[in-house]
């Protein structure tokens, strides 16, 4: 697997990087769907998760890709410098493919994140994690994050 950061040029950015967001924001939008079966992400969710990419400070972005041998993208991580608390980054969406699970694909893009916010100065990185979600759980405990405040909700009919 193969592990690089990806810097936008604005409007500007090829037709390569314009697929890659593509598909990173369909990631993004489908990761309900891990814990709410009938979720759907609409096209209009997709189209404002990549503007919501391209519209991000260059300076405040963080997104690195994990790709196969040939190319292919297998997961990417995807953070943001945060205004407070200050010297802090929010992971927005970390993704691996099924079938480069436990493979050590979110570690690596982890560990990207992690350079990068040393070079930047960052002193934090938050993240939310589903509950569901017991392996992102257990490996950010073991990258030496520090479980929170969980956030719950009640629908009322």
């Amino acid at each position: 697997m193969n592990y690089r950061r990806i810097e936008l040029n604005g409007s500007n950015n090829d037709k390569k990087t314009d697929m890659l967001l593509m598909q990173i924001a369909r990631w993004h939008n489908l990761t309900p769907k891990l814990w709410i079966p009938d979720y759907k992400a609409s096209a209009a969710d997709i189209d404002e998760t990549i503007q919501r990419i391209k519209n991000t400070k260059r300076e405040d972005l963080f997104i690195a890709v994990a790709e196969d041998d040939q190319g292919q993208a297998q997961g990417f991580i995807w953070a943001c410098k945060q205004e407070k608390p200050k010297e802090s980054v929010m992971i927005l969406s970390l993704y691996t493919a099924e079938g480069c699970r436990r493979h050590g694909a979110a570690t690596n893009l982890k560990a990207l994140l992690e350079e990068w916010c040393r070079l930047e100065g960052i002193k934090t990185i938050q993240t939310t994690v589903h509950y569901n979600n017991s392996n992102m759980m257990a490996l950010n405990q073991k990258l030496g994050y520090i479980p929170g405040m969980v956030n719950m909700t009640k629908t009322l009919l």
